[in-house]
């Protein structure tokens, strides 16, 4: 490396954190693929662009607040700035546009789904296959509380991040980021290899699922906007053939732990809460015919595994820091 790629690696990315250097890593891998596969996936030059796009305004607006003396800093800190916001929340958006990104490559990919191994799976370890076992507890009160909780799931994620950017704690804002993102971005990883529908298309009749899960009062208002939000059109003969391919690992799953898992260590006054939260959502997938079991187990895994690379990672960036 000469002088000069020194000096344009110190001007622009000496300030990337770990979150930041997470999502241009997977954006990367993401073009990536899109470009090795590029005979199968449309306009994969179009998604490759708004990956780069994005790596460019990620680097940007890091440096943008990154590189302002610790005064301003302060100042910045101490009042509303839109670069500031951008700075430490622009991972809701990168996490939608990869889970977006993820079902395309999968569905212009046609990988087959995985179902079948995990509906054996299930069986093999229980006797039975847990969603329908389940449903003999089935109740409109219950299945209202539980379709509120997995419904809550980005919501509950942004909370947590805003008590922590309110308090002002954005150290700590940036370590829950960057284990919240490891944890998404690994199970979109595994998305890819192993897409899987889930429960609701492989052992149930979707379209029944609300003559035989009702709830009280907004049960079906919420299934339609997750139905939207998983990609399934409005009506359609098929949905199966639409739905995102993201039941195994359970994502729920993985990010209710970290959720459970950050209130704690960080110490942030909400433990009580995510821990009887992270509960419910794992009941929820079952009960509600999202998930097997088996990406139940596979998402504490995930979970285990995304705190145990997160703190390596820290660690040695600490130790370093003080090198």
């Amino acid at each position: 490396m000469n002088i000069k790629d020194k000096h344009i690696y110190s001007h622009y990315l000496k300030y990337l954190s770990p979150p930041d250097i997470t999502g241009i890593v997977f954006l990367f891998i993401l073009s990536l693929i899109e470009i090795i596969y590029s005979a199968i996936i449309v306009y994969w030059y179009l998604l490759s662009a708004l990956n780069l796009i994005l790596i460019c305004l990620i680097v940007f607006i890091v440096r943008k607040y990154e590189s302002k003396t610790d005064l301003e800093n302060e100042q910045l800190n101490n009042s509303f700035s839109f670069i500031k916001l951008i700075r430490f929340w622009y991972a809701v958006l990168l996490i939608l546009v990869c889970f977006k990104e993820v079902y395309l490559i999968i569905h212009l990919s046609h990988i087959p789904d995985i179902d079948i191994l995990l509906i054996k799976i299930d069986h093999d370890i229980f006797g039975v296959n847990p969603t329908q076992w389940i449903y003999r507890f089935a109740n409109p009160l219950l299945t209202e509380i539980l379709e509120i909780v997995y419904f809550l799931y980005y919501l509950v994620i942004i909370a947590y991040g805003l008590e922590l950017y309110l308090w002002r704690r954005f150290e700590e804002f940036k370590y829950a980021t960057f284990i919240i993102l490891v944890g998404f971005f690994l199970c979109y990883v595994v998305y890819m290899i192993f897409p899987a529908a889930g429960p609701r298309f492989y052992l149930h009749n979707f379209e029944s699922i609300n003559t035989e899960l009702p709830g009280v009062l907004v049960t079906g208002w919420l299934r339609e906007i997750l139905n939207v939000g998983e990609s399934i059109p409005a009506d359609v003969p098929n949905p199966q053939d639409y739905v995102q391919r993201d039941a195994m690992p359970s994502a729920h799953a993985v990010i209710a732990v970290l959720l459970a898992y950050l209130s704690h260590k960080i110490k942030s006054h909400s433990f009580y809460f995510y821990l009887p939260y992270c509960i419910l959502m794992i009941i929820a997938t079952i009960y509600l015919r999202y998930h097997y079991v088996i990406d139940i187990i596979a998402g504490l895994l995930f979970a285990v595994i995304t705190i145990g690379i997160c703190n390596f990672v820290y660690s040695n960036r600490t130790k370093r820091e003080y090198e």
